[in-house]
């Protein structure tokens, strides 16, 4: 039987005689009722089924917990969270990739949201750099649950945890995938970010084979401008260019990285190198534009190869550099892939 809404008038609106004849009427229709409830139902059950309002069962699901292991021991946080902060900014890539829009989140160093991911994120709170967070603008966010990291955030984690659940993740030397697919857990979203991880590998090949057919045997060198500094990056650190891309870096036997994964280097370095193609990614800053304006100016710059065929690039440290989940890996692809194969 479905459910029927009786309206008893008040009252106070009716004599006496007509209020009479409307409880004897009702009190037929409640007679009626009880016979046609008694006669159906599933298989010939009594049972009335009774299904809770949208506002109780949304108070029962923001009510929901469960337990999770982390290194500070076993915590519990919402089994539906509806408003997550993050305490380092490439939990904004996971949390975006996975279809949920942060709640709040630290900014990568000063340089705001990262631009490849901001308009994704107008509702978002910003709560300050992920070197130095805003506890005030964190609390008066009041999220539901912080995913923070051990490296910048085990010194303040008691006081994160009075602000809410938090989780403090222990994997900055992990594997990006690795990295993404334990976040997605904490949101039973494995199986999603295993098929966003099998798309990613699947474009790879596609573009490894598209530049090894585009450019075969060219060097490429890969740089960045911080600082006011040009600087060489180890080849071995970029696991995009020379790694799954399979391209050849520029010699780089003369170089001293004094154990470093980069090393300051002048323009009368660059001939050396000479590389097919050039990636250099600018920090923003306008010291640092000048910088990069003032290479290219020199008659070294004119005469490199790269230069000379129109191969140099220039990307965004907001995304070459800050851009270690899924979403941003992916557009790094997209501009190498531009940057070899701009008809496509």
């Amino acid at each position: 039987m479905k459910g029927v809404w009786l309206v008893f008038p008040s009252t106070q609106k009716f004599n006496h005689k007509f209020n009479l004849g409307v409880i004897g009427l009702l009190g037929v229709l409640m007679l009626g009722l009880i016979v046609g409830c008694s006669n159906s139902g599933n298989n010939g059950s009594s049972a009335v089924a009774v299904t809770p309002s949208p506002a109780a069962a949304n108070s029962a699901e923001n009510t929901e917990t469960r337990m999770i292991s982390t290194i500070k021991g076993d915590i519990e946080i919402p089994a539906h969270p509806k408003k997550v902060a993050g305490m380092l900014y490439v939990f904004a890539d996971h949390l975006l990739a996975l279809g949920i829009e942060p709640h709040a989140m630290v900014t990568y160093n000063d340089l705001g949201f990262p631009e490849y991911l901001a308009d994704q994120m107008k509702d978002t709170i910003a709560i300050g750099s992920g070197e130095a967070p805003n506890l005030e603008a964190l609390l008066e966010a009041e999220p539901d649950l912080i995913l923070a990291s051990k490296t910048l955030n085990e010194a303040n984690y008691e006081q994160l945890s009075r602000i809410a659940p938090t989780i403090l993740f222990d994997n900055e030397n992990e594997e990006d995938w690795t990295r993404f697919r334990q976040t997605a857990e904490i949101f039973g979203k494995e199986a999603e970010a295993d098929q966003i991880h099998a798309d990613y590998e699947a474009k790879i090949a596609k573009v490894r084979d598209e530049l090894a057919a585009a450019a075969p045997n060219e060097t490429v060198a890969y740089m960045r401008i911080q600082d006011k500094q040009l600087q060489l990056i180890q080849p071995g650190d970029n696991f995009t260019l020379f790694g799954p891309l399979g391209l050849t870096p520029a010699s780089t036997d003369d170089i001293d990285f004094k154990d470093s994964w980069n090393v300051a280097i002048s323009e009368e370095v660059l001939p050396e190198l000479n590389p097919d193609r050039m990636f250099i990614i600018l920090r923003p800053g306008d010291s640092n534009q000048t910088a990069l304006d003032n290479i290219m100016s020199t008659s070294i710059w004119t005469n490199l190869t790269a230069v000379r065929n129109k191969h140099v690039y220039i990307g965004d440290a907001n995304l070459w550099f800050a851009g270690y989940g899924p979403i941003g890996l992916s557009k790094v692809i997209d501009e190498i892939s531009g940057a070899y194969l701009p008809e496509s």
